[in-house]
């Protein structure tokens, strides 16, 4: 029988999960206080709950309260923040930003699932082509949750810019994440996504501006950032241009046509070292990110003792390993010198 104490959280599940409101939660603790015992089983996978946050929380105030566990199989955490988003899905009060949320985020996961063929540790063989928008016939995941949900795959390519700018907001402004898909900050999906977009220092401002009424926003702030891209304007302009036309496109003007499409979308090529280069920058940063999102949201980690000690033994692994490819480089500059 699994115990309370051997439950673990991971962030990055928890954000996932829309937390009910203060009555909710109320209405839960007093249902399990007089049935004394929680109906609901909680599922883990390696012992991180996947579902049943606020029971958890609930059972920490009466931990002599029965509960069960079910260990669901996952073959990476990938799968696991899809399975969440599609749980998460089936719930009827979701707030449109929070279903563009989930949605977004299901994509993305799905996305992953399919390039590290299930192993968040191996890159696939082409994984160099994912800075690049995924071809629609060799990755089907934003089809396959458009089918899924009911929904276009143009909508899920915007749930996933949406969900990268809350993420973003909520990195810089902790709090924001709950306030955009909670509708308290009311701005519009590509403000919203255009964060993702901000530069780090300036997101904290932008998110500030956001908070405002709109009648008492500083435009020139917002809107540097979520105005639509060169590459967009030309696209949108061609489409009206086609649209409004009375007439045919003449050979000249096709061939126009042609050779502007051709120019905004580079070649593939197979995958170097150069092009992983963002793979290397994309997992440092997101190193940074979940440890300084377990700090802000367990901070007895920096304070107690015993977390201390094992939070060493993680920096010494990590710094030994970092000097040795230090080294490495070094090595290989003496070569070639």
């Amino acid at each position: 029988m699994t115990k309370l104490s051997q439950l673990k959280i991971d962030p990055e599940f928890q954000n996932q999960i829309n937390p009910p409101s203060f009555e909710k939660t109320h209405q839960l603790e007093m249902n399990i206080l007089k049935e004394e015992r929680v109906l609901n089983p909680i599922i883990t996978w390696n012992g991180y709950i996947v579902d049943g946050h606020t029971r958890y929380q609930i059972l920490r105030k009466y931990p002599f309260i029965p509960f069960e566990v079910i260990e669901k199989e996952f073959s990476s955490r990938y799968e696991v923040l899809a399975w969440i988003c599609k749980n998460q899905l089936g719930r009827r009060n979701l707030t449109p930003e929070q279903k563009k949320f989930l949605i977004g985020k299901q994509a993305e996961a799905e996305k992953q699932i399919k390039s590290f063929h299930g192993n968040q540790y191996t890159l696939a063989s082409e994984s160099g082509l994912l800075q690049n928008e995924p071809d629609r016939t060799k990755h089907g995941s934003r089809s396959k949750v458009a089918a899924e949900h009911g929904t276009s795959e143009s909508y899920v390519y915007r749930a996933e810019q949406f969900a990268r700018g809350v993420e973003a907001a909520e990195e810089a402004v902790p709090g924001a994440q709950e306030e955009i898909l909670s509708g308290k900050i009311r701005a519009t999906d590509r403000e919203i996504s255009a964060i993702a977009k901000v530069p780090k220092e300036k997101c904290p401002e932008v998110v500030a501006e956001l908070r405002k009424p709109k009648a008492k926003r500083d435009s020139s702030i917002t809107d540097s950032y979520s105005s639509p891209s060169k590459d967009n304007e030309f696209i949108t302009t061609v489409k009206q241009d086609i649209q409004g036309h009375k007439k045919g496109l003449n050979k000249e003007e096709k061939q126009n046509l042609k050779d502007a499409v051709k120019s905004i979308y580079s070649p593939r090529r197979l995958a170097d070292g150069e092009a992983m280069m963002c793979e290397i920058q994309g997992a440092q940063e997101d190193f940074v990110r979940r440890w300084e999102m377990c700090f802000r949201e367990y901070p007895d980690i920096l304070t107690e003792p015993k977390n201390n000690d094992k939070l060493l033994i993680f920096i010494d692994r990590a710094s030994r390993y970092l000097q040795a490819v230090k080294d490495r480089l070094n090595d290989d500059k003496k070569q070639h010198s």
